[in-house]
């Protein structure tokens, strides 16, 4: 049953059942996904698969736009050292469980070491955001130290995908210099045709992103590390047009995310669930949630006095970076349908356990 309105009506309800349940709508939807290629055939849906491409380069567009940079930039010797230690300490250890107590190759065992070392910053974010630490120093540290994570997971993504020849070597020489002057040009256009009839500027940021990421794909870059590179640089630009990112915003978080996330619960593979596939799901969640709590903490501690436990746990959140990092490896071959179900079920596990232990979390204790 290739029926759009179905699809349509699993997204509402997974949107239902997030408001209601207080989850995020991201996990919901994973769900959604996977209950959908439950009950019917996705295959034949070849316009699920194009749409949730662009959402994966839209969360990647719009990943650099919860950040302040003056603050960032004020506080980047702690954001650098703590974002730094909260994600090479667990992707050392998951490499090393990967490919020697699994066999993995080398490939591999960094694909999953990247995918669940990762901080999902939209989540951070909002909790943030909820408890008022947003405007402080505190807040702007641990959020940019959660960005850190962010773009080193990409650059690592980046150089574990990239096959690099003179084509790329061409396009990197010729868009260097674009991109650097990208930021000025949006800004006059932003200026120049703002609140016009024609959404210009809107769709502007749009064809630059899809037109790079597909750009890329042809010279052996993966369009969500360009996606991601185009935001960082335009980030600050659109961030002084208040009403241009919130269109931008809507389009994605609306629509084309949710279909992302709906795609690759697809893909989870339930009759491959057994016990031994849980185990080892298991594994890697006590591995991955334990390294990045104890790397936080004793980075936090040392660079942010009475930060430590705390942003150990809040870095515990996983979801968007696992999971298309999870997507582009069974896109590119280097993951079968049984491995990126265990990495998209320890990234859903570990999106959960912060929430559950953040929620009766003193104030105090980050004060």
């Amino acid at each position: 049953m290739d029926n759009p309105l179905f699809v349509a009506g699993v997204l509402i309800l997974a949107g239902v059942l997030a408001l209601e349940l207080g989850l995020s709508s991201a996990i919901t939807e994973l769900v959604a996904g996977v209950f959908l290629a439950f009950v019917v055939d996705v295959a034949p849906m070849t316009w699920l698969q194009f749409l949730a491409h662009f959402g994966m380069l839209g969360l990647m567009f719009m990943a650099c736009f919860e950040v302040d940079p003056a603050v960032v930039r004020r506080a980047w010797k702690a954001s650098l050292g703590i974002g730094l230690m909260s994600l090479l300490c667990p992707l050392g250890g998951i490499f090393l469980l990967a490919r020697y107590a699994f066999g993995l190759s080398p490939e591999v065992a960094g694909l999953v070491g990247i995918g669940l070392s990762t901080t999902s910053l939209a989540l951070v974010y909002s909790f943030l955001k909820e408890r008022d630490l947003l405007a402080g120093d505190l807040g702007q540290t641990v959020l940019g130290a959660a960005m850190v994570v962010d773009v080193l997971s990409m650059v690592g993504l980046a150089l574990l995908l990239g096959e690099v020849g003179w084509g790329t070597a061409i396009f990197v020489a010729t868009a260097a210099p674009a991109l650097w002057k990208l930021p000025r040009l949006g800004e006059w256009i932003f200026r120049r045709y703002r609140g016009n009839v024609v959404e210009f500027e809107l769709r502007f940021l749009l064809m630059v992103m899809v037109g790079m990421g597909f750009l890329a794909e042809r010279v052996g870059i993966h369009a969500a590390v360009v996606s991601f590179t185009v935001g960082l640089l335009l980030s600050e630009a659109v961030q002084d047009h208040e009403a241009l990112e919130d269109k931008m915003k809507g389009i994605v978080f609306s629509f084309l995310a949710p279909i992302f996330f709906l795609r690759a619960g697809t893909q989870i593979e339930l009759r491959q669930l057994d016990l031994p596939t849980l185990g080892i799901a298991g594994l890697f969640l006590v591995g991955a949630v334990g390294l990045k709590y104890v790397g936080t903490l004793l980075a936090a501690r040392f660079l942010q006095p009475g930060l430590g436990h705390f942003a150990g746990i809040l870095f515990n959140y996983r979801l968007t970076f696992g999971i298309i990092t999870a997507t582009v490896g069974l896109q590119e071959g280097l993951l079968d349908r049984w491995l990126f179900s265990t990495i998209l079920l320890v990234v859903l596990a570990s999106a959960l356990l912060p929430m559950i232990l953040l929620r009766d979390l003193p104030s105090e204790v980050y004060d």
